[in-house]
């Protein structure tokens, strides 16, 4: 049974802390672990003037993914994306990132953008089975991705 999207918050920030991924793949997701923390971090500084939403990804009890969303008029961004390591390839990154599409789309945004490493070969393809596609710009030196809400669902 697919989980769901929570804030973080009092209740369970200490189990976000938790979710942790392998060493090689900490450059590609947040420089800093426990990725928790640095979702967080930014959602008090609101980087960029943006709203920022640290969020957590519950299943099967426990928290298993972490994410930052960060908010303008009709965009969300999805960054800081992280699927702990226990649960990664059991088709937790796709849950969250079906998560996210509806969550953006019930906030009133038009698109969801990322920015994904071109060395993240298992973010390009979660990226890709979900929908999400290369734009041609390229952000901070990485290829900026997107997807449209505004057409058929996106809930699967």
């Amino acid at each position: 049974m697919p989980g769901a999207l929570v804030r973080i918050d009092q209740s369970n920030w200490r189990d976000a802390l938790k979710v942790r991924v392998a060493d090689e793949q900490l450059a590609l997701v947040a420089d800093y672990q426990p990725i928790a923390l640095v979702i967080l971090a930014k959602a008090f500084v609101q980087p960029g003037g943006r709203l920022w939403e640290p969020l957590a990804y519950a299943a099967d009890g426990a928290i298993v993914a972490v994410v930052a969303l960060a908010h303008t008029d009709d965009v969300t961004e999805v960054v800081n994306l992280a699927v702990d390591i226990e649960r990664q390839r059991s088709g937790v990154g796709t849950e969250v990132m079906h998560a996210v599409l509806a969550w953006s789309k019930e906030r009133g945004s038009k698109s969801v953008e990322l920015t994904v490493n071109p060395a993240n070969e298992m973010a390009i393809r979660l990226y890709q089975r979900v929908g999400f596609s290369p734009t041609g710009t390229v952000r901070e030196s990485e290829p900026v991705w997107s997807m449209s809400l505004t057409g058929p669902s996106t809930a699967h």
